[in-house]
């Protein structure tokens, strides 16, 4: 197996004047390389070691003979995009010396391998004669990242700023935010201080995330807004911290907050939650798993919206929405169950059936609440489903469950 340039140039990271590996002749993974450096009078180290008599200075040779080593622990083994870094080098001699012209043959051997960790036996001939030899050891570790922040942006010096992170033009970065691995912040951003962000998230033009509580009781205490993974806020997004000290607003992992939408302090978002643009929320509200909100959408404090709801665009909901279900209009009315939104989530016919059943035993039918749950443990067969919709309807509650519904539609029928 023979490597050329471009090949080598795919495992090693070095480029021109530091890349020492013309040519690979022989390899082995993890067991035996054979590579030639050839060295040309216009190597630059020649004008200054030695002027009028140059000759090749040991430590080239030495990390020519690393990049071959490099090679050999990295070349079909799995760990393409590891980088192999010194850790340790012993019995070094140099037996005659190198010159300008000269052929250096690296032959490579693999003494020892352990987990990342690799000792290997090193040579270098020159026509045959042996001229350098050394044990090398290395640490096959990922590469090194950079933090790539535009210069006109402001980052605190306490701000804690994770491996591949942007931070765009004119973008700020408060005291105490810590940004997760992989976070774009565009230009314009506001990250307040004490917010921590998690992985792979962006921050479109102009968001604020971070900005403290808009509740009067709020005293400029340490509070904050805790966000995790792989969520997108578009353009002026805009997200306050908690009210009182060491309380958080919380937004889990997976979720799409479109322009100009307002979380107000203290709401807790779950997960795979899509919020249409406009949308304004109001404190202490809480949203479940793949809730859906269409856009200019109104939520009052401490409103509690289930999993899997669908609530129509222009709403006004100003109090609980079960989950599983679809409501809409000033105030917010239910209308029916989201079938389409469930089938979306991939649950299975029948468990859409028995919330489809539970639901009209609550909003359709002549029992009260305490009735319709009754005879929903009585009929229904137990499902994490029709848990949490019975769940959510008794859970403690600061603005009720809504109960009015608007004209029976053709969803409701029971399949």
């Amino acid at each position: 197996m023979k490597l050329e340039s471009i090949d080598i140039q795919e495992i090693l990271p070095h480029r021109y004047p530091m890349l020492l590996v013309d040519r690979v002749l022989e390899i082995e993974p993890q067991k035996r390389l054979v590579a030639i450096k050839n060295f040309t009078r216009n190597e630059a180290f020649y004008d200054g070691h030695f002027p009028g008599n140059p000759i090749t200075p040991g430590v080239i040779m030495l990390e020519a003979m690393a990049q071959a080593a490099g090679l050999l622990l990295i070349y079909g083994t799995g760990l393409k995009g590891k980088t192999a870094l010194f850790a340790a080098m012993n019995d070094v001699r140099f037996r005659r010396p190198v010159l300008p012209g000269d052929q250096l043959r690296m032959e490579i051997e693999v003494l020892k391998m352990k987990g990342p960790v690799g000792k290997v036996s090193a040579k270098g001939f020159v026509d045959g004669t042996l001229v350098v030899e050394a044990e090398q050891t290395f640490s096959l570790v990922d590469p090194p990242t950079k933090k790539q922040i535009e210069a006109t942006a402001f980052v605190h010096p306490s701000a804690e700023i994770g491996k591949d992170v942007y931070i765009g033009p004119y973008a700020t970065v408060g005291e105490g935010v810590k940004i997760g691995d992989g976070t774009r912040i565009e230009a314009h951003a506001v990250i307040e201080k004490w917010t921590e962000i998690g992985k792979n998230c962006q921050i479109h033009y102009a968001a604020i995330i971070g900005s403290a509580s808009q509740d009067k009781k709020h005293m400029g205490v340490k509070s904050y807004v805790k966000i995790g993974d792989n969520n997108q806020f578009r353009e002026y997004v805009s997200i306050n911290r908690a009210t009182a000290e060491g309380d958080a607003t919380v937004i889990g992992d997976n979720n799409l907050l479109l322009a100009y939408v307002h979380i107000g302090h203290d709401c807790q978002l779950g997960n795979d939650i899509i919020i249409s643009n406009g949308t304004q929320i109001a404190g202490h509200v809480s949203i479940d798993d793949g809730a859906v909100l269409g856009g200019m959408v109104g939520i009052n404090q401490f409103v509690r919206i289930g999993a899997m709801v669908m609530v129509g665009g222009y709403s006004k909901v100003n109090q609980d929405i079960p989950p599983y279900l679809l409501c809409e209009g000033n105030p917010a009315l239910v209308r029916t169950v989201n079938v389409v939104g469930m089938q979306r989530k991939g649950l299975m016919p029948d468990r859409i059936r028995d919330i489809k059943r539970a639901y009209r035993l609550v909003f359709r039918s002549d029992l009260n609440l305490s009735q319709a749950l009754a005879k929903i443990s009585e009929s229904l067969p137990s499902s994490d489903e029709v848990y949490c919709f019975t769940a959510f309807v008794q859970a403690p509650s600061k603005v009720g469950v809504v109960r009015r519904v608007q004209d029976e539609s053709p969803e409701d029928a029971d399949d």
